[in-house]
């Protein structure tokens, strides 16, 4: 049965609002705030006010999430608190509403890369309240999915970028730093990271939605290939016409992971997926959209 109704959490974030438009545009009934009487964010702490929509949800894209790894540190409690019971909360919601699509978007829980790429079956060993918080959520969608029949897609996407990223990320931080003075300061030169254009992500995400596996499915997700920081900086620089050097402060800490490659056969072969948006493309829009 196609999907006509979703709920969205985290609908004003930077993947939410990219996928709110897209479900726009092919006519897809979207259910957040707006539908609570009050017209507020829709607050995934409250579980009332997640009952007090009364319209009928066919899917859950669960992307609401306190993500700061850094904030995790100094507030580990609202942390630990909104990623968890905010996830519970969608559980239950879903439970006693008789919802049986429900995609967690969860994020990187593999810690140092034992090989890469990193596969569904790597060990688990998040640095941070926030990774574990996720690894914490992603454990209680197993829960649910089989005590109470919900059908759930965990997706653990490694880096997602493109117009509208939050302006403290690498990429944009890295722009401003070419634009105003051409000196960048990157942590290392061997850091690399699998980066992912947030289309591609988006288009993901619909045919999750149109070709539900049944069951609880853990997929990591990424573009496949992998970038060092500098490389990603040359190409930012050739875009902008700008020239730029580089120094490294070298302050990595245990949180840090230097090497990153998501393994994405399993998510390849089950949706017939592939990213589209090579790196210099991605970076060409995510820059255009912010002059």
């Amino acid at each position: 049965m196609k999907t006509t109704t979703v709920l969205i959490t985290g609908r004003h974030g930077f993947i939410g609002n990219h996928l709110y438009k897209y479900l726009t545009k092919k006519q897809i009934v979207i259910i957040d705030g707006d539908e609570i009487e009050e017209k507020k964010l829709l607050d995934v702490t409250d579980l009332q006010t997640l009952l007090s929509i009364n319209k009928h949800v066919q899917a859950i894209i669960h992307l609401a999430a306190k993500t700061s790894i850094a904030n995790s540190f100094h507030n580990p409690y609202l942390t630990y608190y909104t990623n968890f019971v905010g996830t519970f909360n969608l559980l239950e919601f879903a439970r006693l509403r008789n919802v049986k699509k429900f995609i967690n978007v969860s994020t990187y829980v593999y810690g140092h890369p034992q090989y890469n790429p990193v596969d569904e079956n790597h060990p688990i060993d998040p640095h941070s309240p926030y990774n574990k918080s996720k690894l914490l959520a992603d454990q209680l969608c197993q829960f649910y999915s089989h005590d109470f029949n919900i059908d759930v897609v965990t997706l653990r996407p490694f880096y997602i970028y493109g117009p509208g990223v939050s302006s403290d990320s690498f990429i944009p931080s890295i722009t401003r730093q070419i634009k105003q003075t051409g000196e960048v300061t990157l942590n290392d030169r061997g850091i690399t990271r699998d980066f992912l254009f947030v289309d591609d992500f988006i288009s993901l995400l619909i045919m999750i939605l149109n070709e539900f596996p049944r069951g609880y499915n853990i997929f990591n997700v990424g573009s496949g290939t992998y970038h060092t920081l500098e490389e990603v900086t040359h190409i930012v620089a050739e875009l902008l016409g700008k020239e730029f050097n580089v120094q490294y402060n070298k302050t990595n800490t245990y949180t840090d992971v230097s090497t990153m490659q998501a393994d994405i056969t399993k998510i390849s072969n089950a949706f017939k997926w592939k990213p589209m948006v090579n790196m210099k493309e991605g970076l060409r829009l995510t820059i255009d959209a912010n002059p």
